[in-house]
């Protein structure tokens, strides 16, 4: 693969880093919310399901592991970020309980363990979909 086959490549890495940032700052402001009928946990399914699909068709479509790899890394800085360095010192995105909701609690550990295994599995099953296939071919 010579350097211009790789800069399309190195753009799509950067989309999916993006694209994983996004879905782990809006699931994180998403913990709190409850859908009507008191139904909590929306924020563990994006975690979860936004990593494990991104990931799964971004290994489909470039046939790389490291692909599969890269909304996870997306979400993990910005799940960090949002965690210590973006909010200011009094102000918490991710309870860890709140008297008047006791489900806050087990709903942002969720997010947090969820979206790790979302990624992990995304990159464990983007082995299997790219095992013999060769290095993506330009499209011309």
């Amino acid at each position: 693969m010579d350097d211009a086959d790789r800069f399309p490549l190195a753009v799509v890495y950067a989309a999916l880093i993006l694209l994983g940032g996004v879905l782990g700052i809006w699931g994180a402001f998403l913990v709190p919310l409850r859908l009507p009928g008191g139904i909590e946990g929306l924020a563990d399914v994006i975690a979860v399901g936004g990593n494990l699909v991104v990931g799964v068709l971004a290994a489909r479509s470039t046939r790389t592991v490291q692909a599969a790899a890269m909304p996870g890394l997306g979400w993990l800085v910005a799940v960090l970020l949002v965690l210590t360095v973006v909010r200011p010192a009094d102000e918490v995105i991710i309870p860890g309980r709140i008297p008047s909701d006791p489900g806050i609690g087990p709903v942002g550990t969720l997010f947090l363990l969820g979206g790790a295994v979302g990624a992990v599995v995304a990159v464990l099953l983007a082995g299997r979909f790219t095992r013999g296939a060769g290095p993506p071919t330009p499209q011309g």
